[in-house]
């Protein structure tokens, strides 16, 4: 429901909602040097937004998904601290469409 289908007021609960609807969601392939998955990982589970980051196998090493209020909040995610971790070669962010 978007917000000029909404009456007003909206409770706290409708609103949290509202804005759940609203946010970026993405996944993050990360490419990564082996030995430091782990100090990775862990700097991961610290971050807001990220809701689940797995070690996988393939041409990537770890998979992150992340939700964020928008845009710019994921950039900075990925550019200022995924980028920035001891460790990460290369990050590819797929960000979620509603087709």
């Amino acid at each position: 429901m978007s917000i000029e289908e909404k009456s007003y007021p909206m409770s706290i609960t409708e609103l949290m909602e509202l804005e759940a609807e609203n946010a970026i969601r993405a996944y993050i392939l990360i490419k990564a040097d082996p030995r430091e998955i782990p100090s990775i990982m862990l700097a991961l589970s610290t971050f807001e937004g990220v809701k689940t980051a797995d070690v996988v196998t393939g041409p990537y090493d770890i998979i992150v998904f992340c939700e964020l209020p928008n845009q710019d909040e994921l950039g900075r995610l990925v550019i200022n601290k995924i980028h920035s971790l001891e460790g990460v070669k290369e990050a590819l962010t797929c960000v979620v469409v509603r087709i």
